[in-house]
């Protein structure tokens, strides 16, 4: 099988499949098979695949299909002007995410050299990124560790001050810092039944908890003694609950119109 044909099979069947970046995840996955980038891929259509590169075209085609995240299959995401190094273990950074690193950045202004924590870094993007911007260590923990084995590798990758720690949201802090930042599982155990099909491949327990709101108010109640600010994203519909705490300084609405972070100052 040539490249120009693996390209019309790819585009074809992902677009039959309902797949709305058809035309860019084929040529990912044809990437990702071959190991050639997007200019050979392009500009050599009579290319012959080998026989390893088509089965895992097949392997990768297929479970593209079953709306297994693109991410996945490439290793890789953008986050922030960053590119992270992604598997299963951590969910998959998002564009809304980033409005976290954009309000730490604001809140972070008012400290000269600013103690931040990051809870439940994931991948460590946020954690990461904070520290290539302001220039600081980062202290990120979470409480699974093939995460915090993968944050690891974009740390050293992306050449980033951070200190990892397996720990429980913040039962692992024990004196004051200036801001605490997460992402914390916001979806309910019924929402998740409604999420789209690729959302379902990513570490369900970054995801959920039993209501929706019980890691954020966990969160809130540990961090009123522990830093002066707590940033953290919330769900679309979680605005009317953290407004029921008097340290809710404000919301920050996503790029929908949705509320997606809550800024809390406390003291």
């Amino acid at each position: 099988m040539k490249i120009k044909e693996a390209l019309s099979i790819l585009t074809k069947t992902l677009k039959e499949s309902n797949i709305a970046t058809y035309s860019i995840d084929a040529l990912i996955i044809l990437k990702e098979s071959t190991q050639k980038d997007d200019v050979f891929c392009l500009t050599n259509p009579d290319y012959e695949l080998s026989k390893d590169e088509s089965d895992k075209l097949n392997r990768l085609l297929e479970k593209r299909v079953k709306k297994y995240p693109i991410a996945y299959i490439q290793n890789s995401k953008e986050f922030y002007g960053f590119e992270f190094y992604i598997d299963e273990n951590v969910l998959i950074p998002r564009q809304e995410t980033e409005l976290l690193i954009e309000e730490t950045l604001n809140v972070a202004k008012e400290f000269k050299n600013p103690k931040i924590i990051d809870v439940g870094t994931g991948s460590g993007c946020i954690a990461i990124t904070l520290s290539k911007l302001l220039n600081i260590k980062i202290t990120a923990s979470d409480i699974s560790k093939k995460a915090l084995d993968t944050a690891k590798i974009n740390a050293e990758k992306l050449q980033a001050d951070v200190e990892f720690i397996e720990a429980d949201t913040l039962l692992f802090l024990k004196e004051k810092v200036n801001i605490i930042v997460s992402n914390p599982p916001y979806i309910d155990e019924n929402e998740y039944k409604n999420l789209q099909e690729d959302v379902k491949f990513e570490p369900k327990k970054a995801l959920i908890c039993k209501n929706g709101t019980q890691i954020i108010e966990k969160l809130i109640n540990q961090a009123k003694d522990l830093c002066r600010y707590l940033i953290i994203e919330i769900g679309y519909d979680q605005e009317e609950f953290v407004k029921t705490y008097k340290s809710l300084l404000y919301l920050k609405k996503d790029f929908a119109g949705l509320p997606r972070v809550a800024v809390f100052r406390f003291g």
